[in-house]
């Protein structure tokens, strides 16, 4: 394996992937959706989104106007070189872990398809993964990164429980002063430019969505549904995403909610935890952060495919960092789980929601997705008890060291 065989092969598997989308234009929607929205053609598009969120496609409408067809290539165009620049990063060394790191993520990029290039969730996932990175030599710009993130996708809010160390460490409270500072600079920024309602709405959005098909939680009902059809209605919500509604389907919602509500609250233990024991370690917290992000998509009522993007980059700087083999595995069943994904959508999707009842393929192809993210959070949660424990293990080793090896 050398740097330019790497290059070699995403430049080969990025061809690929844009004559996929080229070739199976029904993705483009959502990009779509973006244009209208920054362009005033749907005044009510995107308010779903934080505003730091559509800053890119803002700034992209700057450069290519009202025109669809320039707006559509400029965004396919923006994610490529955000694709190359992060395997630019990964590859500045040329050691068996980063080599291994870059065919990770050629690998990815290609098996989890269209969603890919064609959704903004590459920007919050690739800022976590720059947080995973910075965490090892510069922690403070880490929380930044961690702050922008969260401003863009909300989700990333919960990893700040990693940043926490000990409570008389000065390090923990520059993390978190570093974090909750950028993060209230970036709210001052969306009331200045857009007012309190685009800080709010966000928010307030995610509590009106239901059970989303491809989610863990609707996977029981989707499965059920094939066999009795009329009992279930399986269609596009005004949550703007595909429902199912059904026996019993409120419920599973609530406990859905209660289970996100759990993993918050398994996020504050673990935090205050570290606080009290003083064992804070950017090894320890990249695999803290790593679980939570599986544990975020697991215990969510929406599982869209672009949510398996959230996982690739910061799984990318892991491999840069051990050679685990827990890691090794996460990154083979990702890949798996990222390829399952594309079957789904966009190749089998229309049948899920459209006739459910001769869904079999699509049905198992989900189902094996699902399992493979469940697989991915037990392995991950194994890998952060094995880095826990070696710590532990190292005597004489400082619970918050001055310069942490292994370097992302």
């Amino acid at each position: 394996m050398t740097r330019p065989a790497v290059w070699i092969g995403w430049l080969i598997s990025r061809l690929l992937l844009c004559w996929l989308i080229w070739r199976d234009q029904r993705p483009f929607g959502d990009v779509r959706y973006y244009f209208n929205g920054v362009t005033g053609l749907d005044p009510t598009a995107l308010t779903e989104y934080p505003d730091a969120g559509v800053w890119p496609v803002r700034f992209l409408a700057l450069l290519t106007g009202d025109t669809w067809g320039a707006f559509q290539v400029g965004f396919l165009f923006m994610c490529l070189l955000l694709d190359a620049a992060f395997l630019t990063l990964i590859l500045r060394r040329t050691d068996r872990s980063r080599l291994t790191a870059g065919w990770f993520w050629v690998c990815f990029g290609l098996a989890v398809g269209h969603v890919f290039y064609l959704r903004l969730d590459l920007f919050p996932g690739l800022l976590v993964a720059a947080f995973g990175a910075l965490l090892f030599h510069r922690p403070a710009w880490a929380s930044v990164a961690l702050a922008a993130a969260t401003a863009v996708k909300l989700w990333p809010g919960v990893l700040a429980a990693s940043l926490v160390g000990g409570l008389r460490r000065a390090g923990t409270w520059l993390r978190l002063l570093a974090f909750f500072g950028s993060l209230a600079a970036f709210a001052l920024v969306t009331v200045v430019t857009s007012g309190v309602d685009r800080l709010i709405s966000p928010l307030t959005y995610q509590g009106e969505r239901g059970l989303q098909i491809e989610s863990l939680a609707a996977t029981p009902f989707m499965l059920d549904a094939h066999r009795n059809p009329t009992d279930y209605w399986i269609g596009y919500s005004s949550s703007k995403s595909f429902e199912i509604h059904g026996p019993i389907t409120d419920g599973a919602v609530t406990a859905v909610d209660v289970g996100m509500l759990v993993v918050l609250g398994f996020a504050v233990i673990v935090a205050a935890t570290m606080m009290l024991t003083d064992r804070w370690h950017p090894r320890s917290a990249l695999a803290f952060a790593l679980l939570l992000v599986l544990l975020l998509i697991v215990t969510n009522k929406v599982f869209s495919p672009q949510y398996l993007v959230w996982i690739g980059p910061l799984l990318a700087v892991c491999l840069c960092v051990s050679a685990d083999w827990q890691v090794r595995a996460m990154a083979v069943l990702t890949v798996i789980a990222a390829g399952l994904t594309f079957l789904i959508y966009p190749v089998h999707y229309d049948v899920l929601y459209q006739d459910i009842a001769s869904a079999g393929l699509p049905l198992t192809l989900l189902v094996a997705r699902n399992g493979l993210v469940v697989l991915l959070t037990l392995l991950s949660a194994w890998w952060l008890g094995r880095v826990v424990f070696k710590e532990l293990g190292q005597r004489g080793c400082p619970a918050e060291p001055q310069r942490a090896h292994g370097r992302a």
